[in-house]
Protein backbone atom coordinates (compact mmCIF):
# COMPACT_ATOMS: atom_id res chain seq x y z
CA UNK A 1 0.00 0.00 0.00
CA UNK A 2 3.01 2.62 0.91
CA UNK A 3 4.79 1.62 -2.51
CA UNK A 4 1.73 2.17 -4.81
CA UNK A 5 1.30 5.83 -2.57
CA UNK A 6 4.67 6.32 -3.43
CA UNK A 7 4.24 5.64 -7.30
CA UNK A 8 0.99 7.78 -6.92
CA UNK A 9 3.65 10.60 -5.67
CA UNK A 10 6.00 10.41 -8.81
CA UNK A 11 3.23 10.63 -11.37
CA UNK A 12 3.33 13.98 -13.07
CA UNK A 13 0.61 16.78 -11.88
CA UNK A 14 -1.25 16.26 -14.93
CA UNK A 15 -1.67 12.91 -14.78
CA UNK A 16 -2.47 12.86 -11.20
CA UNK A 17 -5.25 15.38 -12.07
CA UNK A 18 -6.33 13.16 -15.61
CA UNK A 19 -7.91 10.83 -12.57
CA UNK A 20 -8.68 12.71 -9.61
CA UNK A 21 -12.70 13.21 -9.01
CA UNK A 22 -11.99 16.62 -9.61
CA UNK A 23 -10.48 16.66 -13.28
CA UNK A 24 -12.65 19.42 -15.31
CA UNK A 25 -10.30 19.66 -18.39
CA UNK A 26 -7.10 20.36 -19.68
CA UNK A 27 -4.89 23.24 -17.66
CA UNK A 28 -4.49 26.89 -19.34
CA UNK A 29 -1.23 25.77 -20.24
CA UNK A 30 -1.70 22.35 -21.93
CA UNK A 31 -4.76 24.15 -24.18
CA UNK A 32 -2.01 26.88 -25.24
CA UNK A 33 0.90 24.32 -26.03
CA UNK A 34 -2.10 22.54 -27.65
CA UNK A 35 -3.12 25.49 -30.26
CA UNK A 36 0.87 26.20 -30.56
CA UNK A 37 1.24 22.72 -31.73
CA UNK A 38 -1.36 22.69 -34.21
CA UNK A 39 -0.78 26.09 -35.39
CA UNK A 40 2.62 25.25 -36.22
CA UNK A 41 1.51 21.75 -38.23
CA UNK A 42 -0.64 24.02 -39.95
CA UNK A 43 1.45 26.33 -40.94
CA UNK A 44 4.16 23.87 -42.13
CA UNK A 45 1.70 22.30 -44.07
CA UNK A 46 0.78 25.49 -45.45
CA UNK A 47 4.00 26.48 -46.51
CA UNK A 48 4.47 22.80 -48.32
CA UNK A 49 1.88 22.75 -50.34
CA UNK A 50 2.64 26.82 -51.51
CA UNK A 51 6.04 25.46 -52.06
CA UNK A 52 5.17 22.32 -53.97
CA UNK A 53 2.44 24.96 -56.10
CA UNK A 54 5.63 27.39 -56.90
CA UNK A 55 7.62 24.47 -58.17
CA UNK A 56 4.87 23.28 -60.49
CA UNK A 57 4.25 27.10 -61.82
CA UNK A 58 7.83 27.53 -62.31
CA UNK A 59 7.78 24.61 -64.22
CA UNK A 60 4.75 25.93 -66.17
CA UNK A 61 6.28 28.79 -67.17
CA UNK A 62 9.52 27.26 -68.40
CA UNK A 63 7.07 25.27 -70.47
CA UNK A 64 5.19 28.06 -71.77
CA UNK A 65 8.34 29.91 -72.50
CA UNK A 66 9.28 27.90 -74.96
CA UNK A 67 6.03 28.09 -77.35
CA UNK A 68 6.69 29.93 -80.87
CA UNK A 69 5.42 33.76 -80.03
CA UNK A 70 7.07 34.46 -76.43
CA UNK A 71 10.17 34.73 -74.86
CA UNK A 72 12.22 32.41 -75.83
CA UNK A 73 14.64 30.25 -73.96
CA UNK A 74 18.37 30.99 -74.09
CA UNK A 75 20.22 27.39 -75.25
CA UNK A 76 21.86 27.89 -71.53
CA UNK A 77 18.63 28.85 -70.09
CA UNK A 78 16.98 25.22 -72.04
CA UNK A 79 19.82 23.14 -70.85
CA UNK A 80 19.35 24.23 -66.95
CA UNK A 81 15.33 23.96 -67.57
CA UNK A 82 15.79 20.37 -69.28
CA UNK A 83 17.91 19.11 -66.55
CA UNK A 84 15.53 20.50 -63.87
CA UNK A 85 12.82 18.56 -65.55
CA UNK A 86 15.01 15.66 -65.53
CA UNK A 87 15.96 15.62 -61.91
CA UNK A 88 12.37 16.30 -60.88
CA UNK A 89 11.15 13.18 -62.84
CA UNK A 90 13.50 11.32 -61.32
CA UNK A 91 12.68 12.25 -57.91
CA UNK A 92 8.76 11.39 -58.56
CA UNK A 93 9.85 7.96 -60.07
CA UNK A 94 11.92 7.05 -56.67
CA UNK A 95 9.25 8.58 -54.43
CA UNK A 96 6.80 5.93 -56.04
CA UNK A 97 9.77 2.92 -55.98
CA UNK A 98 10.12 4.28 -52.35
CA UNK A 99 5.88 3.92 -51.73
CA UNK A 100 5.28 0.27 -53.08
CA UNK A 101 8.45 -0.89 -50.89
CA UNK A 102 7.14 0.25 -48.10
CA UNK A 103 3.74 -1.00 -48.59
CA UNK A 104 5.57 -4.60 -49.46
CA UNK A 105 7.24 -4.28 -45.99
CA UNK A 106 4.03 -3.39 -44.16
CA UNK A 107 2.24 -6.32 -45.96
CA UNK A 108 5.35 -9.18 -45.06
CA UNK A 109 5.35 -7.55 -41.21
CA UNK A 110 1.44 -7.73 -40.85
CA UNK A 111 0.57 -10.44 -43.19
CA UNK A 112 -2.91 -10.80 -43.64
CA UNK A 113 -5.18 -13.36 -42.04
CA UNK A 114 -7.11 -14.83 -44.78
CA UNK A 115 -7.60 -13.74 -48.56
CA UNK A 116 -10.62 -11.29 -48.36
CA UNK A 117 -8.29 -9.22 -46.26
CA UNK A 118 -5.80 -9.57 -48.09
CA UNK A 119 -7.21 -8.56 -51.37
CA UNK A 120 -8.73 -5.62 -49.57
CA UNK A 121 -5.29 -4.51 -48.57
CA UNK A 122 -3.82 -4.66 -51.95
CA UNK A 123 -6.94 -2.81 -53.11
CA UNK A 124 -6.07 0.19 -50.96
CA UNK A 125 -1.93 -0.15 -51.46
CA UNK A 126 -3.08 -0.01 -55.33
CA UNK A 127 -5.16 2.85 -54.88
CA UNK A 128 -2.29 5.05 -53.13
CA UNK A 129 0.29 4.15 -56.04
CA UNK A 130 -2.56 5.25 -58.11
CA UNK A 131 -3.12 8.50 -56.26
CA UNK A 132 0.64 8.91 -56.46
CA UNK A 133 1.26 8.46 -59.88
CA UNK A 134 -1.36 10.72 -60.75
CA UNK A 135 -0.28 13.24 -58.57
CA UNK A 136 3.26 13.10 -60.02
CA UNK A 137 1.86 13.21 -63.53
CA UNK A 138 0.07 16.81 -62.72
CA UNK A 139 3.28 18.34 -61.02
CA UNK A 140 6.37 17.00 -62.80
CA UNK A 141 5.44 14.63 -65.98
CA UNK A 142 3.18 17.25 -67.33
CA UNK A 143 5.39 20.22 -67.55
CA UNK A 144 7.71 17.80 -69.27
CA UNK A 145 5.40 16.39 -72.06
CA UNK A 146 4.15 19.84 -72.94
CA UNK A 147 7.46 21.84 -72.70
CA UNK A 148 8.36 18.89 -75.56
CA UNK A 149 5.30 19.12 -77.47
CA UNK A 150 6.03 23.30 -77.73
CA UNK A 151 9.92 22.64 -78.57
CA UNK A 152 8.36 20.18 -81.41
CA UNK A 153 6.52 23.15 -83.19
CA UNK A 154 9.64 24.47 -84.20
CA UNK A 155 12.73 23.45 -86.02
CA UNK A 156 15.60 22.31 -83.93
CA UNK A 157 18.79 24.86 -83.85
CA UNK A 158 20.55 22.34 -86.15
CA UNK A 159 17.77 21.98 -88.30
CA UNK A 160 17.40 25.48 -88.80
CA UNK A 161 20.92 25.91 -89.46
CA UNK A 162 20.51 23.19 -92.71
CA UNK A 163 17.56 25.22 -94.07
CA UNK A 164 19.74 28.29 -93.85
CA UNK A 165 22.50 26.64 -95.99
CA UNK A 166 19.89 25.29 -98.39
CA UNK A 167 18.40 28.83 -99.16
CA UNK A 168 22.08 30.36 -99.18
CA UNK A 169 23.17 28.44 -102.18
CA UNK A 170 19.78 28.22 -103.97
CA UNK A 171 19.51 32.11 -103.99
CA UNK A 172 23.52 32.88 -104.42
CA UNK A 173 24.39 34.05 -108.17
CA UNK A 174 27.71 32.79 -107.32
CA UNK A 175 26.63 29.32 -106.75
CA UNK A 176 24.58 29.08 -109.63
CA UNK A 177 27.39 30.46 -112.05
CA UNK A 178 29.47 27.31 -110.65
CA UNK A 179 26.72 24.49 -111.44
CA UNK A 180 26.14 22.87 -114.81
CA UNK A 181 24.25 20.64 -116.63
CA UNK A 182 23.60 16.87 -114.49
CA UNK A 183 25.63 18.40 -111.81
CA UNK A 184 22.95 20.95 -111.08
CA UNK A 185 20.24 18.50 -111.46
CA UNK A 186 21.68 16.47 -109.02
CA UNK A 187 22.42 18.97 -106.20
CA UNK A 188 19.28 20.47 -106.24
CA UNK A 189 17.63 16.85 -105.99
CA UNK A 190 19.75 16.63 -102.77
CA UNK A 191 19.23 19.81 -101.77
CA UNK A 192 14.95 18.87 -102.44
CA UNK A 193 15.73 15.65 -100.56
CA UNK A 194 17.17 17.55 -97.25
CA UNK A 195 14.05 20.15 -97.33
CA UNK A 196 11.57 17.17 -97.40
CA UNK A 197 12.97 15.61 -94.36
CA UNK A 198 13.69 18.64 -92.43
CA UNK A 199 10.07 19.20 -92.97
CA UNK A 200 8.84 16.07 -92.45
CA UNK A 201 10.85 15.86 -89.16
CA UNK A 202 8.82 19.04 -88.30
CA UNK A 203 5.36 18.53 -89.18
CA UNK A 204 5.16 14.90 -87.98
CA UNK A 205 3.28 13.29 -91.36
CA UNK A 206 3.81 12.31 -94.64
CA UNK A 207 3.76 15.13 -96.81
CA UNK A 208 2.00 13.09 -99.60
CA UNK A 209 -0.45 11.94 -97.61
CA UNK A 210 -1.52 13.63 -94.28
CA UNK A 211 -3.42 12.22 -92.05
CA UNK A 212 -6.96 13.42 -90.70
CA UNK A 213 -6.95 16.51 -88.75
CA UNK A 214 -7.52 14.60 -85.15
CA UNK A 215 -10.80 16.21 -83.39
CA UNK A 216 -10.33 18.52 -80.33
CA UNK A 217 -9.80 16.99 -77.25
CA UNK A 218 -12.58 16.07 -74.67
CA UNK A 219 -12.06 16.26 -71.34
CA UNK A 220 -14.08 13.21 -71.02
CA UNK A 221 -11.47 11.28 -72.59
CA UNK A 222 -9.75 12.38 -69.44
CA UNK A 223 -11.97 11.48 -67.02
CA UNK A 224 -12.47 7.76 -68.18
CA UNK A 225 -8.85 7.69 -68.26
CA UNK A 226 -8.57 8.83 -64.57
CA UNK A 227 -11.75 6.67 -63.80
CA UNK A 228 -9.85 3.48 -64.59
CA UNK A 229 -7.69 3.59 -61.32
CA UNK A 230 -4.65 2.44 -62.51
CA UNK A 231 -3.09 5.64 -63.98
CA UNK A 232 -1.66 5.31 -67.64
CA UNK A 233 0.88 8.08 -68.47
CA UNK A 234 1.66 6.69 -71.65
CA UNK A 235 -2.03 7.22 -72.79
CA UNK A 236 -1.91 10.72 -71.71
CA UNK A 237 0.79 11.39 -73.61
CA UNK A 238 -0.58 9.87 -77.01
CA UNK A 239 -3.52 12.38 -76.18
CA UNK A 240 -0.89 15.38 -76.17
CA UNK A 241 0.51 14.10 -78.97
CA UNK A 242 -2.75 13.76 -80.95
CA UNK A 243 -3.48 17.52 -79.97
CA UNK A 244 -0.06 18.54 -81.10
CA UNK A 245 -0.53 16.37 -84.55
CA UNK A 246 -3.94 18.42 -85.03
CA UNK A 247 -2.16 21.63 -84.83
CA UNK A 248 0.79 20.74 -87.29
CA UNK A 249 -1.67 19.74 -89.67
CA UNK A 250 -3.89 22.87 -88.87
CA UNK A 251 -1.22 25.06 -89.83
CA UNK A 252 1.10 22.78 -92.01
CA UNK A 253 -0.50 21.47 -95.06
CA UNK A 254 0.25 24.91 -97.17
CA UNK A 255 3.99 23.96 -96.07
CA UNK A 256 3.98 20.47 -96.87
CA UNK A 257 2.42 21.09 -100.21
CA UNK A 258 4.97 23.81 -101.26
CA UNK A 259 7.82 21.29 -99.84
CA UNK A 260 5.93 18.36 -102.01
CA UNK A 261 6.09 20.65 -105.25
CA UNK A 262 9.95 21.84 -104.94
CA UNK A 263 10.37 18.16 -104.40
CA UNK A 264 8.49 17.17 -108.18
CA UNK A 265 10.43 20.17 -109.78
CA UNK A 266 13.95 18.77 -108.56
CA UNK A 267 12.67 14.98 -109.37
CA UNK A 268 11.65 16.25 -113.19
CA UNK A 269 14.90 18.39 -113.39
CA UNK A 270 16.81 15.43 -112.82
CA UNK A 271 15.33 13.04 -115.00
CA UNK A 272 14.66 15.69 -117.63
CA UNK A 273 18.07 16.84 -119.87
CA UNK A 274 15.87 19.20 -121.87
CA UNK A 275 15.55 21.02 -118.61
CA UNK A 276 19.05 20.50 -117.16
CA UNK A 277 20.13 22.28 -120.55
CA UNK A 278 18.17 25.32 -119.86
CA UNK A 279 19.75 26.49 -116.16
CA UNK A 280 18.13 29.88 -116.38
CA UNK A 281 14.14 28.56 -116.67
CA UNK A 282 15.38 25.79 -114.16
CA UNK A 283 16.83 28.28 -112.01
CA UNK A 284 13.49 30.95 -112.10
CA UNK A 285 11.95 27.60 -111.19
CA UNK A 286 13.45 26.36 -108.14
CA UNK A 287 14.06 29.92 -106.80
CA UNK A 288 10.03 30.77 -107.02
CA UNK A 289 9.35 27.37 -105.50
CA UNK A 290 11.80 27.89 -102.40
CA UNK A 291 10.41 30.99 -102.17
CA UNK A 292 7.13 29.76 -101.60
CA UNK A 293 8.49 27.16 -99.37
CA UNK A 294 9.98 30.24 -97.24
CA UNK A 295 6.42 32.14 -97.16
CA UNK A 296 4.65 28.85 -96.16
CA UNK A 297 6.72 28.05 -93.28
CA UNK A 298 6.38 31.71 -91.86
CA UNK A 299 2.63 31.42 -92.38
CA UNK A 300 3.03 28.23 -90.48
CA UNK A 301 5.29 29.44 -87.55
CA UNK A 302 2.29 32.45 -87.04
CA UNK A 303 -0.44 29.80 -87.71
CA UNK A 304 0.40 27.65 -84.79
CA UNK A 305 1.65 30.12 -82.01
CA UNK A 306 -1.97 31.62 -82.45
CA UNK A 307 -3.72 28.46 -81.79
CA UNK A 308 -4.69 27.31 -78.56
CA UNK A 309 -5.34 23.39 -78.68
CA UNK A 310 -2.11 22.47 -76.85
CA UNK A 311 -3.11 25.53 -74.08
CA UNK A 312 -6.23 24.22 -73.86
CA UNK A 313 -5.36 20.25 -73.51
CA UNK A 314 -2.66 21.80 -70.59
CA UNK A 315 -5.34 23.03 -68.87
CA UNK A 316 -7.92 20.22 -68.63
CA UNK A 317 -5.28 17.70 -67.95
CA UNK A 318 -4.17 20.22 -64.55
CA UNK A 319 -8.46 20.71 -63.98
CA UNK A 320 -8.90 16.58 -64.04
CA UNK A 321 -5.88 15.47 -62.19
CA UNK A 322 -6.68 18.04 -59.32
CA UNK A 323 -10.64 17.43 -59.71
CA UNK A 324 -9.09 13.72 -59.00
CA UNK A 325 -7.32 14.04 -56.51
CA UNK A 326 -9.33 16.05 -54.59
CA UNK A 327 -12.34 13.78 -55.09
CA UNK A 328 -10.01 10.48 -53.63
CA UNK A 329 -8.88 12.21 -50.98
CA UNK A 330 -5.16 13.35 -52.05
Amino acid sequence: MRISFLLLLLLPLHSFAQFGPSYTGPTMQQNQQSRQDFNRMSNQRTQDFQQRSQERLNRMGEANRAAPGRQPLTPEEQLQAQAKQQKAEQEAREKLTRLAQEQQRKREEHPAKNPQQAAVQQQEDNKQLNLLAVKNYRDVFLMGQISNAYQARQLSPKAQQSLQNLNKDLLNDAWWSKQEGAQLAEKIKTYSDTLTSLTAGLLGFDLASPPPTPAPLSVSRVDDLLAKGAFDQQAVLQILQEVAMAEKLISGRGLAEAVMYFQTLSSTAAANQERQGDPKKLRKEVTASLRRVSTEMQSYDKRIASLRRLPAAQDALLQATTHYLKKNGN
